[in-house]
């Protein structure tokens, strides 16, 4: 999403109060204090404590800046939803979507970072996969293959799944997955965050 003052409607700006509160979920989501996210974004403690709170209104170099650092697009920062919707609902034409480099592209679905559970539509192109390494972390993970087929490794067990297929895995369990068909696949993850 391009961010243009001119163009944009209203109900696309960032709300102050929305806008720090999904800042500061997003920080302790990432484990990040103040004072680093402050030296990592070249800012003040201050300034980044004032726009948490929404006391304060951020440049789009700022939000691109802070995005950079917390590891999503910055289009997630501007709400679509108008004001009654907000923190509820995410219709599909403003779901944001951050693509990566190995044919792998994620939609979020929740409506901000506010919760502990956290949904995303995951889609991977045929060969498409998690990277070399495997992952874990924090929380937990279930999914729902809606279409395709997903190659799932939990503690080096490879799972082969197809669409209609479900799993669910303590997220410091070593994993990884790939989409190993000629189509796309698509899942629905639910994540869960431990702050």
């Amino acid at each position: 999403m391009t961010f243009d003052p001119d163009t944009t409607p209203p109900s696309a700006l960032p709300d102050p109060l929305w806008l720090g509160e999904q800042l500061r979920h997003l920080r302790r989501m990432r484990r990040l204090s103040l004072q680093q996210l402050a030296e990592r974004a070249e800012r003040s403690v201050g300034f980044l404590s004032q726009l948490e709170r929404g006391k304060s209104q951020p440049t789009v170099t700022d939000l691109i800046r802070l995005a950079g650092i917390l590891g999503v697009p910055y289009s997630v920062f501007f709400s679509q939803a108008p004001q009654h919707e907000r923190g509820v609902v995410v219709r599909k034409a403003h779901r944001p979507q951050l693509a990566y480099a190995n044919g792998v592209s994620d939609a979020l679905l929740s409506p901000g970072f506010a919760g502990g559970l956290q949904l995303i539509l995951t889609s991977f192109a045929p060969g498409a996969d998690s990277g070399g390494q495997d992952l874990a972390h924090g929380g937990d993970e279930s999914g729902l293959v809606l279409s395709g087929q997903l190659e799932l490794w939990v503690d080096e067990q490879c799972h082969v799944l197809q669409a209609g297929d479900s799993f669910s895995y303590p997220s410091h369990r070593p994993h990884r997955y790939r989409n190993p068909g000629e189509t796309e696949t698509q899942v629905v993850w639910a994540y869960t965050v431990n702050p």
